[in-house]
């Protein structure tokens, strides 16, 4: 089998033990690829710090190779990208020719070098990963130049993204976001029909815990609400840079900071929700909505596109119109008004977690990608 090159800019830390790990939700993808090629080496970003919860290990035959993490909110931070150019740049070059096959995921900082280095090699397989949203207008000057960049000059490699687009190009393909095994999914599924739509309910937000996923603008919306005697718990699953928590009117015991949790975790969490909430500015297809979905989680999300394009309002969640106080509170409020249609939106919910699976995307990448 050919060999891969993964250059991203997933975070990764070093446990008490000398164990590598990385953000989970990568990780998992990546080790789903194992199928696929026989060595994979990743190349990504080495944090000197303690790693948080939802963190994995790489199965075997995957080889992470360390760059310096770069970027931030600091002027000082965004002048680090500069330096570790050439460094990083080394790196990927001298493990270029040992390799079949190269896999870019964006966007990210590095992309500002390394897809132009990418482009220039026309005769290596490569593809690349745009993992946010494709038609996305307000972004960093940044994120649109290499979704610029892909665009025009990537037309002899595949680029896969978020939902499916007017005018989109033949080297950009629409593909699922992948986040469960068969076997998970079986069990998720199983618990997700058997599920109780009774009040009072939980629900969930699964993220970083920062201004653009909207947390503050949730609990601002929840401070509002006169009687919460219909929910039970509200569990923010994430963290932020300084896991900065703020000051609440609500009682006490409705909100639960569960910080950055692992899978296990996790999926309790799923197992007890009724509802996944993610009142967000930006996004491509988060993970996080197929992940609780399997459990039957209805999702309560921005109406953005691609998200818009697989949640349907009132069949398999609710569309968050507008972002403002009044607006969440309103879409809020509906739930208990629709009591007799949540099974059925819970139903139509896993049923479409079924298209997220690892084999089908590995199937797929197979298909379109490597065998094409």
């Amino acid at each position: 089998m050919p060999n891969l090159l993964i250059i991203s800019h997933t975070e990764h830390f070093q446990t008490d033990k000398g164990i590598v790990v990385g953000w989970e939700p990568t990780i998992r993808e990546i080790n789903s690829l194992n199928s696929l090629f026989d060595k994979i080496y990743h190349i990504a970003p080495m944090y000197n710090a303690k790693p948080h919860g939802a963190n994995g290990n790489y199965e075997k035959n995957i080889i992470f190779i360390p760059i310096k993490p770069a970027g931030g909110n600091k002027i000082i931070d965004k002048l680090k990208i500069l330096f570790f150019i050439p460094n990083n740049l080394l790196t990927i070059i001298k493990m270029i020719n040992k390799v079949d096959w190269i896999h870019f995921r964006s966007p990210t900082n590095l992309g500002l070098y390394v897809l132009p280095l990418l482009s220039l090699l026309r005769k290596k397989k490569k593809w690349v990963k745009y993992a946010g949203n494709w038609k996305q207008k307000d972004i960093p000057v940044s994120y649109a130049l290499q979704r610029w960049w892909l665009k025009n000059n990537f037309q002899h490699s595949i680029v896969t993204i978020n939902g499916i687009w007017k005018k989109q190009p033949k080297h950009l393909v629409s593909f699922f976001n992948p986040c469960i095994n068969d076997d998970e999914l079986k069990e998720a599924n199983r618990i997700g029909y058997a599920k109780f739509f009774k009040f009072p309910i939980n629900i969930c937000f699964v993220g970083r815990l920062d201004q653009n996923k909207g947390y503050l603008r949730l609990i601002k919306v929840l401070e509002t609400i006169s009687s919460l005697t219909w929910i039970g718990k509200i569990n923010f699953v994430g963290g932020s840079e300084d896991d900065h928590i703020p000051k609440m009117n609500i009682e006490i015991n409705k909100i639960n900071f569960c910080g950055w949790l692992n899978r296990e975790k996790l999926n309790n969490i799923y197992k007890k929700s009724h509802f996944i909430i993610l009142p967000t500015k930006s996004e491509g297809f988060p993970k996080v909505l197929a992940e609780a979905g399997a459990y039957g989680c209805i999702p309560i999300v921005s109406d953005l596109s691609p998200v818009n394009q697989l949640i349907i309002n009132d069949h398999n969640g609710f569309l968050l119109f507008d972002l403002n106080i009044d607006s969440i509170k309103d879409c809020l409020l509906q739930i208990p008004v629709k009591k007799g249609l949540l099974k059925e939106m819970s139903k139509n919910i896993i049923e479409l977690s079924n298209k997220f699976t690892y084999r089908k995307y590995t199937e797929a990448i197979n298909r379109v990608i490597v065998n094409a």
